[in-house]
């Protein structure tokens, strides 16, 4: 063969690469964002006027979902629920985020003065992961993980 004819070729394979690059662009499903609509969903916040701060702070931890606070006689109970991407930031990093979520529960017993904290963490599946709780008497907020 000439080196014309190896030129020719090596065109035509060329051609047929884009033309298959071009036709696959045009068939493939789209790429999904890396900032998918769930992560940008914003979190469900309700809890009573007077702790509606604190409890904001755990949304904005950008990890849940849902934060949920009640109230009833001298307790406060929150309950707060991982969006997907919080459960795997959590299967990551719990060891770490039990500071945050301590910290969390006593900046929430500061606002809820005279009143028990509890905090009940859930999975994206809702199955309870960890609970924080501070009593009124307590100096400080104790957290521990399901095992």
């Amino acid at each position: 063969m000439s080196q014309r004819t190896y030129l020719v070729l090596s065109l035509a394979v060329l051609g047929g690469i884009v033309a298959l690059i071009l036709i696959g662009q045009r068939v493939a499903p789209p790429q999904q964002a890396s900032n998918s609509a769930e992560s940008r969903q914003a979190c469900k916040l309700e809890a009573p006027e007077p702790l509606k701060a604190a409890a904001a702070q755990w949304c904005a931890l950008e990890l849940f979902s849902q934060v949920t606070v009640s109230t009833k006689d001298d307790n406060a109970i929150a309950v707060v629920l991982f969006s997907q991407n919080g459960a795997q930031v959590w299967q990551m990093q719990s060891g770490g985020l039990m500071n945050d979520f301590r910290s969390l529960t006593d900046r929430l017993a500061a606002d809820a003065k005279g009143m028990n904290v509890a905090v009940d963490v859930h999975g994206a599946d809702d199955t309870r992961i960890a609970a924080c709780a501070r009593l009124v008497t307590d100096a400080a907020a104790a957290c521990e993980a399901k095992k």
